[in-house]
C-alpha cells in the first residue's frame, strides 16, 4: 500500500461559476444543485446554459464530486454531460484508479474526520481545493483497489434493499392496521 497525496491520485478543481453562463437564449442543460436527494442520489435542474463553458466542467462517468462546504457530501457521478457549479471539488482520476475505490476512501470516517480539520470559515464551513489536493491518502495497488471497490458496492447494495425492505414492512403494518380499524365501528 502507498500514501499519496490526492493530487497525485486524480486532477482536482472546484467546479465552473454559472452564473456567468447563464443566457435565456441558449439550450437548457443539466446542472447539479448544492443538495442530495437523498445520500448519493443527486439533484439537478435544467438550466439555460451557453455552449461556452470549458468541457472539463461536464461530469464524466466516474468523476467523484465532493461538496466544498459542509456536510462535504460524496458522491460519484454515474452519466456523462452535467454541467457541476463551483460549491464542488471535482475529483477526476487518473489511469491506475477504481473509481469505486476511491469513492468509498473518500465517504469514509477516515477522510471526513482528516477533512473536518481543514475547514474553514464562521458560519458555513468550507474546504479548500488546495487542501483536498494536499490530504494524504493510503491506496492499495490496483487489482485490491478494484475487488474492495466491488465489494463495497455490494455492501451499498445490500443496505440500500434492506432499507426498501424495511419500509415496504413500514407500510404493511400500516395497510393492515387501516384495514383493521375500518372494519370496526
Amino acid at each position: 500500500m502507498d500514501v499519496k497525496k490526492l493530487e497525485d491520485v486524480a486532477e482536482i478543481f472546484s467546479g465552473v461559476q454559472i452564473s456567468r453562463f447563464k443566457d435565456k437564449n441558449s439550450k437548457e442543460q443539466p446542472v447539479i444543485k448544492n443538495k442530495f436527494i437523498k445520500e448519493d442520489i443527486l439533484d439537478y435542474s435544467l438550466e439555460n446554459i451557453t455552449k461556452e463553458i470549458n468541457d472539463k466542467y461536464y461530469s464524466q462517468k466516474g468523476d467523484i464530486i465532493i461538496s466544498l462546504s459542509q456536510p462535504n457530501t460524496v458522491s460519484i457521478l454515474k452519466e456523462n454531460g452535467y454541467i457541476i457549479p463551483m460549491y464542488f471539488a471535482i475529483i477526476r482520476l487518473k489511469k491506475g484508479y477504481d473509481s469505486s475505490f476511491i469513492y468509498h476512501l473518500l465517504n469514509s470516517e477516515i477522510f471526513h474526520k482528516k477533512s473536518y480539520r481543514f475547514l474553514e470559515g464562521g458560519a458555513l464551513k468550507v474546504i479548500k481545493i488546495s487542501d483536498l489536493k494536499n490530504m494524504k491518502v493510503t491506496i492499495p495497488n490496483i487489482d485490491k483497489q478494484k475487488k474492495y471497490g466491488e465489494l463495497l458496492n455490494l455492501i451499498d447494495e445490500k443496505n440500500n434493499l434492506l432499507e426498501k425492505k424495511k419500509n415496504c414492512n413500514k407500510k404493511i403494518k400500516e395497510y393492515l392496521i387501516q384495514t383493521q380499524l375500518k372494519g370496526e365501528k
